[in-house]
């Protein structure tokens, strides 16, 4: 069949690889269906969530879960940081993640998600599973202590900011 192939004129070819690319199809036998592109807001979570990983913060903790805010100041830069590393067994480790290439990630996603004249987030909750490589973020606009952690709260807070990105 190749050789056949080989003498057909490129308009037969055209035509007949066409017909068997198309019968191959309708017996599904076609290969797989090409990979969707991530959206550009899962590319720049997950740099985000490299950065953390990169970052060697949580290097000496068995973790599986983090969650991390991040607060704006009011040109859009990372002015504070602070959040937990939960592990295996669920129990939970302060963390903070003032590394520049996280802030850069972060204040890049600020931008990103930023309306034309409006001031953009205030605070963002970073959430990620290092086993099911799952993100979420959540965003506080107008409150500056949403996700605050004080003396009167550190029991529940932790609780709150937990992620629930497994299986």
């Amino acid at each position: 069949m190749q050789q056949e192939l080989l003498t057909l004129g490129s308009e037969r070819k055209s035509t007949l690889l066409r017909f068997l690319a198309t019968l191959l199809a309708a017996a599904g036998l076609s290969g797989p269906a090409p990979a969707q592109r991530v959206s550009e807001n899962m590319e720049l979570m997950g740099a985000i969530a490299r950065e953390i990983v990169n970052c060697r913060e949580l290097d000496g903790v068995d973790w599986v879960e983090v969650s991390a805010i991040f607060a704006m100041n009011d040109k859009g830069s990372v002015n504070e940081s602070y959040g937990y590393a939960y592990d295996r067994s669920g129990r939970p480790h302060a963390v903070a993640f003032l590394y520049d290439p996280i802030e850069r990630a972060v204040e890049h996603y600020h931008e990103w998600l930023r309306q034309k004249a409006d001031k953009g987030m205030i605070k963002m909750l970073f959430q990620f599973n290092r086993e099911t490589q799952k993100v979420n973020a959540d965003f506080e606009y107008d409150n500056p202590d949403r996700w605050q952690v004080t003396p009167d709260n550190i029991d529940t807070i932790v609780e709150e900011l937990r992620p629930k990105l497994g299986k």
